[in-house]
Order: structure tokens, then sequence, then C-alpha cells
């Protein structure tokens, strides 16, 4: 399990809250959003990545490597439940050679 610690000054955060903000106005749904709620949307963003990103780090330390690849972050989102709704955005690695032999098995 991912644990967090608090990091920065309170208030703050990392992401940039002007492009938060814009990827917010691109939901039709949403009329307005605050500051506060802007706050707290960009902090639950934050963890989400930092999450996303230790998870994903565990498996490049499972291969003993100490920088994050692609395929760590596939695993993670393949063997993790609560990163099932990325399975679409961040597939499984194919191996070509893998790929060649399914079409001709077509």
């Amino acid at each position: 399990m991912v644990t967090f610690e608090a990091r920065g000054t309170p208030g703050t955060s990392t992401l940039p809250a002007a492009r938060v903000k814009r990827i917010i106005k691109e939901d039709k749904d949403i009329a307005a959003c605050g500051s506060d709620s802007l706050y707290m949307i960009t902090r639950a963003a934050e963890y989400f990545v930092d999450s996303l990103v230790r998870e994903s780090y565990e498996f490049s330390r499972l291969d003993k490597r100490k920088t994050v690849q692609y395929k760590d972050m596939a695993k993670a989102v393949q063997s993790i439940e609560q990163y099932d709704f990325l399975g679409d955005i961040i597939p499984p690695t194919v191996t070509l050679k893998k790929t060649t032999n399914e079409k001709s098995q077509q």
C-alpha cells in the first residue's frame, strides 16, 4: 500500500492551478469551480499521480531497475484494481513477434 507524507508549504500544490482549471472548464457539466474546490481537485490529482508512480516504481524495483518504464506502469494498471479504469489508456506491452503470430493465426 502506498503512503503519503506531507510535502511543501500548506495551501500550495505542485501541479499548476491554471492548467487544472483549464481541464475542469472542458467539462460541460461544471459551470464554475471555486478556488477551494480547485485546490482540492489539484491535490487529489497530485496524490493520484504520486500513487501510480510509487506503485510503478515497485514493479521496476522487482526487475532490479531504478527507472520507471512504460511496462512498469502497465503492470501496475493490470495488477492493482483501483487502476482498472486506465486499462485502455495504458495497455500492457506486446512484442512485435507476438502481434504478428496472433495476426497470422487469424
